[in-house]
């Protein structure tokens, strides 16, 4: 008797499992996916695992990309530019002090009382002497007048200088309101007027027009725009130039 041969399409259980797609490799498609579209190798199989949520995931991209642009636009340390992207640190705070930092090194040794300057300097009391700068010390000037015999003079009785072509300008410009007996600056730092170099340059940076009352009542309006250890640069009205002795405020407000 003759056996029946039957030829049927099935497969052999081996070939089966080659069709089947492997679990692991689903993750590793949808792993590179993310890959692809930016995503760091290591945090794609974190979230295909399920150890992150995909949201934290583009979040940190997010703040990536913020740091690095921070770093390539302000020239900021990774650290601190990565403080600024998580909110821990004020961007503007920390420009502010560049600029500030950066001010001090161009400006902190300028001054009106530079050997053979020509300047006509208003003293303390409302005399104006018109001299060329002599010997400097520490506490002193020497000033030669266009006629007559050099004067030693203490610097604590200047309160501010200028150009002589500004004189006429000056005397409508600067204003007299009497507003203390004293006329002459304390001889300790410590117990004059203080205006902090952060105040000054908060001034200079956004060009306020400041009030500068000095002690024996002077006041002269205008916009700061350098300051040094011992003066500032006030602009006034018709670009009138002078420099301000910090020895002599009596007091500095917002105009």
């Amino acid at each position: 008797m003759r056996r029946r041969v039957v030829i049927t399409d099935s497969v052999k259980p081996q070939d089966k499992r080659e069709r089947i797609v492997p679990e692991n490799q689903k993750l590793r498609d949808q792993a590179q996916k993310y890959v692809d579209s930016g995503m760091p190798y290591q945090m794609a199989m974190s979230v295909v695992h399920g150890r992150m949520d995909l949201n934290e995931a583009l979040e940190r991209l997010a703040r990536r990309d913020r740091v690095n642009a921070l770093i390539e636009r302000h020239e900021l340390s990774r650290a601190l530019a990565t403080q600024v992207a998580i909110g821990h640190a004020d961007l503007d705070q920390i420009l502010f002090r560049r600029r500030l930092k950066a001010h001090r090194v161009d400006f902190r040794e300028r001054t009106c009382l530079e050997p053979e300057a020509d300047i006509t300097f208003a003293r303390i009391g409302g005399d104006h002497t018109r001299a060329t700068v002599g010997e400097v010390t520490m506490y002193s000037v020497m000033l030669q007048p266009p006629k007559g015999e050099a004067e030693e003079v203490h610097k604590l009785q200047l309160k501010y200088g200028y150009v002589p072509a500004s004189w006429k300008k000056i005397r409508k410009l600067v204003k007299n309101v009497k507003k203390t007996d004293e006329n002459t600056p304390a001889e300790r730092p410590q117990d004059r007027y203080t205006c902090s170099d952060k105040r000054l340059f908060g001034y200079i940076d956004k060009e306020r027009l400041v009030v500068t009352t000095l002690i024996d009542g002077d006041v002269l309006k205008g916009v700061v725009t350098w300051f040094s250890r011992y003066e500032y640069g006030l602009r006034m009205k018709g670009d009138v130039e002078v420099t301000v002795f910090r020895h002599a405020l009596q007091e500095l407000t917002l105009g």
